[in-house]
């Protein structure tokens, strides 16, 4: 049994305008120790699967069908009792933009100490010693704990709030996109922190990202998701090396490489759909190089062409 399995989910928002088809039909899984990458533009839907294993969907939010089993047990189906008790001490979440979620009136310490006494029966000062031992794990000086929020940089933050979703020893810990707001140096750092805690503590890890690179450095499997849907799924190698989507083909192609030979950058022409009245057909096709009359009119089904290798398009048969 996976330890994380997602099938057929398909999530909805309620909005002025109507149903923002947000997540459509997404299915994969995580086993213990695994590390797995979600990939693609902003808006395709990624942070909207994140959040519904978590089971933090906002109040608009309409499951339309299928489930997020974690240990064989359906999370949707929790009551918010149930739901308390997994998050944090089982899953934990590393947040977008999370370096900024820090209360500054309260030390960074206390505020870690507050999760590990939320989940287990332990004195303030064996607290302490934890979150010690946890300042030491991601790099940072134990004594910081005692400091407030403004007196930390950039990067010492961020390593508190990766200290924070470590604190409970949990089996997995959702990555949503944790170092966007850093420059590029303490990028590679965190990244390179966070690769060695997963493989040292043998815990599961989705990877959220925009940034295709990103992923090919901390994750053994990709899903790259457009519009909703997941379009290509496969073990990284496989999915950089052997690239079948169009999509896929195209995001690598918009990122530079710093191996092999100079080439010239190809941004993907357009924009992805409006999910209140996404396009028929494959949902890529207004953007796609190779398009043809069925793309526009019948959604490719999404088959396993190779071992472990999925695709959603017409024209990549199974082999």
């Amino acid at each position: 049994m996976s330890l994380l399995e997602i099938r057929d989910l398909t999530l909805h928002y309620e909005t002025a305008k109507g149903m923002v088809q947000a997540v459509d039909k997404v299915s994969f899984s995580l086993d213990k120790g695994e590390s797995m990458g979600l990939v693609g533009e902003s808006g395709c839907g990624k942070s909207s699967v994140a959040m519904s294993i978590m089971k933090l969907m906002p109040s608009n939010a309409i499951v339309k069908g299928g489930e997020v089993l974690f240990k064989g047990e359906n999370i949707l189906h929790m009551d918010d009792e149930e739901i308390r008790g997994i998050r944090w001490k089982q899953i934990s979440m590393v947040f977008q933009a999370a370096m900024n979620a820090l209360n500054p009136v309260v030390r960074v310490g206390d505020q870690i100490i507050e999760a590990i006494q939320a989940h287990d029966d332990v004195s303030e000062d064996e607290a302490w010693e934890r979150v010690k031992e946890l300042y030491r794990l991601v790099g940072l000086d134990p004594g910081r704990g005692k400091s407030y929020p403004h007196e930390y940089s950039g990067g010492m933050k961020q390593r508190a709030i990766i200290a924070m979703s470590l604190a409970c020893s949990p089996d997995l810990i959702i990555a949503d996109e944790p170092t966007t707001a850093l420059d590029v140096i303490m990028q590679d750092q965190i990244i390179q922190e966070v690769v060695a805690l997963q493989d040292r503590l043998d815990m599961a890890m989705l990877y959220i990202s925009h940034d295709i690179s990103v992923i090919a450095e901390t994750c053994s499997k990709t899903g790259v998701m457009y519009a909703g849907k997941i379009v290509e799924y496969a073990d990284t190698d496989s999915l950089f090396y052997e690239t079948l989507h169009p999509y896929t083909k195209a995001l690598l192609s918009s990122y530079p490489s710093i191996k092999g030979e100079v080439k010239r950058l190809n941004p993907i022409p357009g924009e992805p759909p409006n999910l209140l009245d996404p396009p028929m057909g494959c949902r890529f096709y207004p953007r796609c190089p190779g398009r043809d009359g069925i793309c526009t009119s019948q959604e490719p089904e999404y088959l396993e062409v190779r071992e472990g290798h999925f695709v959603a398009c017409h024209f990549v048969k199974p082999a």
